[in-house]
């Protein structure tokens, strides 16, 4: 078990120093492009922002799910790299179908990968949503205007 923990943990690490630097690095790329699309696109830009948002967070997401994944191939815990990254994605979403499962040699391991998927799509959403009302506050709309 103490060796499922230290597994987790590592992973958990890596994922958020992930997460951190692409919400850094998509953050600065808002910073670049948010002022020359709301100059192209006066009434529109903010929506081309938010896309850009969404793609980077999913693409966090991704490769998040798919170092969980390698993991699970790595260890031999799974029959191969598309089993290990489908459970991987089912996990780290919390959707947990439970066609495939783990052994009890690494199943405490899922269950850390499935609490890191939580708090980092928590994370997500709040870059989201500042992020949206960063541009609808810019616009002139106010996100807690009734």
């Amino acid at each position: 078990m103490f060796i499922q923990l230290v597994v987790g943990t590592t992973l958990i690490i890596l994922c958020v120093i992930n997460h951190a630097i692409c919400l850094e690095l998509l953050l600065r790329r808002l910073k670049d492009i948010g002022p020359k699309w709301d100059r192209r696109l006066p009434v529109y830009g903010h929506v081309v922002i938010m896309i850009v948002v969404v793609i980077g967070l999913f693409a966090a997401h991704t490769i998040e799910a798919w170092l969980w994944g390698f993991f699970y191939y790595l260890s031999g815990e799974l029959s191969g790299l598309s089993e290990a990254i489908y459970f991987s994605t089912v996990t780290y979403t919390t959707l947990g179908y439970g066609d495939v499962v783990l052994s009890h040699e690494w199943y405490l391991t899922s269950s850390l990968q499935a609490v890191s998927g939580i708090i980092l799509f928590g994370w997500s959403t709040a870059f989201l949503v500042n992020a949206r009302a960063f541009f609808w506050k810019k616009h002139g709309m106010d996100y807690y205007q009734n």
